[in-house]
């Protein structure tokens, strides 16, 4: 596994559209009515971050959840990143 490019990167953007880069990770923030459907998110995201042994950076505050993706291992975004970030996607329907 490698970091990807910048290029790379903004490519792949194109399949994830409600994300950004921000030159060092991914992230999107997630919006609900209130704290327990956030809460409940949250969960679904960490089942499945437990399945692909990848874990973002989970930021709550009540009715939004943050999520930020980077590979620590390759120092940067890769693939595994943009895997997650459309998993949870099909998430948020």
């Amino acid at each position: 596994m490698k970091a990807l490019t910048s290029r790379e990167i903004k490519n792949q953007l194109n399949l994830i559209p409600d994300w950004e880069y921000n030159g060092e990770f991914l992230q999107r923030n997630f919006k609900f009515d209130n704290f327990k459907k956030t809460i409940t998110f949250l969960n679904q995201v960490a089942d499945i971050a437990e399945i692909n042994n990848h874990h973002p950076i989970l930021i709550n505050n009540f009715n939004s959840l943050i999520i930020q993706l980077v590979t620590h291992d390759v120092k940067g975004v890769s693939q595994k990143d943009f895997d997650l970030a459309l998993a949870l996607d099909q998430l948020n329907l």
